[in-house]
């Protein structure tokens, strides 16, 4: 089930933000899309990674904060009641779904990755996200089950951005990307 089981006392933490976003009034499509924003933000940082190492730093927070903005939206939307649940449902898995496009997208450009293997972990984690709202999309729940889910993904993406940072060594990404699309594979 990976990390998705601790997300309840993930989103426990979480409460005392999750208050404020209330109070403010703060809509799950501005938390959705300030997510996408961070996204963007990481995949930009690793791809100018290769110029600039340093920037492998901001990885880790960027994968947090966007695991983190992943639960707020969900937990805000529920205290607020928000109207139009279904859209706001398919925004947020759109959103979710661009988020991991700007993540990965960036590796298939950097020159120590191999682009096949970049492109292929891309093509896999989008279709674990779709067959996972799938079952959802036939009337029954939405399965979380399996080896990597994103928080699982993210967690590994900030690790594996530290050892590169540490080691100088951009060939690490490829095992990562091989790793993630092995799990994935094996959670489909």
């Amino acid at each position: 089930m990976g990390i998705y089981s601790i997300k309840p006392l993930f989103q426990k933490s979480l409460a005392p933000l999750k208050r404020i976003l209330v109070k403010w009034k703060v809509s799950p499509t501005a938390i959705n899309l300030l997510a996408l924003l961070i996204s963007i933000s990481g995949g930009l940082a690793i791809y100018f990674s290769q110029y600039y190492i340093i920037l492998l730093i901001y990885v880790p927070f960027m994968a947090f904060i966007r695991t983190a903005l992943n639960a707020l939206d969900g937990l805000v939307a529920r205290e607020l009641k928000v109207k139009n649940q279904k859209f706001g449902e398919v925004l947020n898995e759109f959103t979710d779904r661009l988020s991991d496009i700007s993540i990965f997208s960036a590796f298939i450009f950097m020159p120590h990755v191999n682009t096949y293997l970049a492109s292929a972990a891309l093509i896999i984690i989008l279709t674990n996200s779709y067959l996972s709202i799938l079952s959802k999309a036939a009337g029954g729940k939405r399965q979380y089950i399996g080896l990597v889910g994103k928080a699982d993904r993210m967690i590994y993406l900030g690790i594996f951005s530290i050892i590169v940072l540490i080691t100088s060594n951009f060939n690490i990404l490829n095992y990562f990307l091989a790793f993630i699309s092995l799990a994935t594979i094996i959670t489909l």
